[in-house]
């Protein structure tokens, strides 16, 4: 009696605090509810350890993929292989007390033990961990969806996919603007849809079943007005701006060829409302919808004119179409401003007038324009030997065509170096991805001027006409007009010249 009467009482009350401890060892006496517990401490830790590296010097993509996805979801296993494991164990228990020697249910230990203020620490100790846990998870939650949210996640977890586009993407004018603002809409339904979209995507790369490269138009890219509008005002009045076009002649001295371009930008004249120049195509008082006959959008069948919703003007094409209406499109930024920030170069011609024109490659080397595209164009190394390569070739080439004027080595070598960059910038042979894949929409001047399946022409060829036989209208005037062409630098207007910076 007595040593009952003192367990009960003495030393704190032992006895309520017995009630529980025989109970505690549940935690442990089955292999789940003890694979839970471990799987929750390990990930507790893990994340602790992550989040505090982060903080101090930064954590490389792939591991900040790993730690801050998955191991969120981990530790989420553990807290409910917990519970789990515990109601298992209650039912057995129930099945055979017996035989168990079942101390009684968790309810009636815990009521005797929080009699004892020992215990009611304990608990309380308890309490505040739980709490920690669901702080950690909650931080660590929140970092995912901030981290699925930066350039860095979409760029380079799934690197050998997304490694051109990210790198255009690195060398844009975007180069600040997260790609969730242009790709993911706001709210949490369509993070919600993106992130199902990209599990989709997840199992497509680990599977290698994806295209190669990746196809273009993004069909379900956010409209412009939710994009492009939040930073540039279409409706901007832009009146007219020069321009030059820069070609170089296949010649010994790489003869500069100048055409300089006056745009009709135009946009709304705030005074009287009305639209003029090449952003008339951006109306908010009008609107263009064209049917799309194919995947990229370049066949284009009817196109129509509406205004308060009305249709008030509408263009056919030939009866012969080159592919069956695929959807009604109301046009938009994108349409022309297809590459705003993926941008690549055209072809080998383009990329190596680029260089020339900005000085990467030297303009004095004789007949470098010629050697230069003849190189890049055939081009097909391993991205790892590239510059390697364009010596061995730039060498070759000079030696079988011009080996009176080969350049001395150090420019050989200087000149490799700017080739490989343009190579490495457009070509990804792992992606099958060169020159042309991904063409820009703007204007008509590509490796392929005149032709009528792209760019302007898209429409603005003389196949669409209305029902009465009137030409949608493809003047060159209504958009530019050409101050000087292919002129040398020297000998454009002087009102011009101090304008190109070349």
């Amino acid at each position: 009696m007595g040593q009952s009467a003192s367990g009960s009482t003495g030393g704190g009350g032992f006895a309520p605090y017995r009630a529980l401890i025989e109970f505690l060892p549940r935690l442990w006496s089955n292999w789940i509810t003890l694979l839970g517990t471990v799987v929750v401490t390990a990930a507790a830790v893990t994340i602790l350890s992550a989040l505090a590296i982060d903080l101090t010097s930064g954590l490389n993509a792939y591991a900040a993929a790993i730690l801050f996805l998955v191991m969120p979801g981990v530790m989420a296993v553990g807290l409910i292989l917990v519970p789990i494991g515990l109601f298992r164990d209650r039912r057995r228990r129930r099945r055979q007390p017996a035989a168990t020697g079942d101390p009684g249910s968790v309810e009636e230990a815990f009521a005797r033990a929080m009699q004892s203020q020992i215990v009611r620490r304990r608990v309380a100790l308890v309490l505040l961990m739980t709490v920690m846990n669901v702080l950690i998870f909650s931080g660590v939650t929140y970092r995912a969806v901030t981290f699925m949210e930066t350039p860095k996640f979409c760029g380079t977890v799934c690197h050998k996919v997304m490694q051109p586009e990210f790198d255009a993407y690195n060398q844009s004018p975007h180069s600040r603007v997260a790609c969730v603002e242009c790709h993911i809409g706001s709210g949490a339904p369509s993070m919600i849809q993106a992130k199902l979209t990209g599990l989709r995507q997840v199992w497509g790369v680990a599977t290698g079943h994806f295209h190669r490269p990746i196809e273009t138009p993004v069909h379900n890219l956010r409209s412009a007005r939710e994009t492009c509008a939040n930073c540039h005002q279409p409706n901007r009045q832009s009146g007219s701006k020069l321009a030059f076009r820069i070609h170089f002649k296949s010649d010994e001295t790489n003869t500069p060829q100048v055409t300089a371009m006056m745009f009709h930008l135009g946009g709304e004249d705030r005074a009287t409302g009305r639209w003029s120049g090449i952003h008339s195509h951006a109306s908010t008082s009008q609107e263009i919808r064209y049917e799309v006959l194919d995947a990229h959008r370049v066949g284009i069948g009817k196109i129509q004119k509406l205004e308060g919703g009305k249709v008030i003007k509408e263009w056919l094409p030939p009866k012969e179409q080159p592919g069956s209406v695929q959807e009604m499109r109301v046009m938009d930024c994108t349409d022309c401003h297809n590459r705003a920030t993926h941008i690549y170069d055209a072809s080998p011609e383009a990329a190596v007038t680029r260089a020339l024109t900005e000085g990467r490659l030297d303009r004095k080397v004789p007949w470098i324009y010629a050697v230069a595209t003849g190189v890049l164009a055939n081009a097909k190394p391993p991205r790892d030997r590239a510059e390697a390569y364009f010596r061995e070739e730039l060498e070759a080439g000079y030696t079988r065509d011009h080996a009176a004027q080969k350049p001395p080595a150090q420019v050989l070598e200087e000149s490799a170096k700017a080739l490989a960059t343009l190579y490495l910038r457009n070509v990804y042979p792992d992606m099958h991805l060169t020159w042309g894949n991904y063409r820009s929409q703007i204007g008509h001047g590509g490796p392929d001027p005149g032709n009528t399946k792209v760019q302007c022409f898209r429409c603005h060829s003389g196949d669409h006409r209305t029902a009465d036989g009137q030409e949608l209208s493809g003047k060159c005037e209504s958009c530019h007009e050409v101050v000087a062409k292919d002129e040398l630098p020297a000998d454009l207007p002087d009102e011009i010249k101090p304008l190109l910076q070349f």
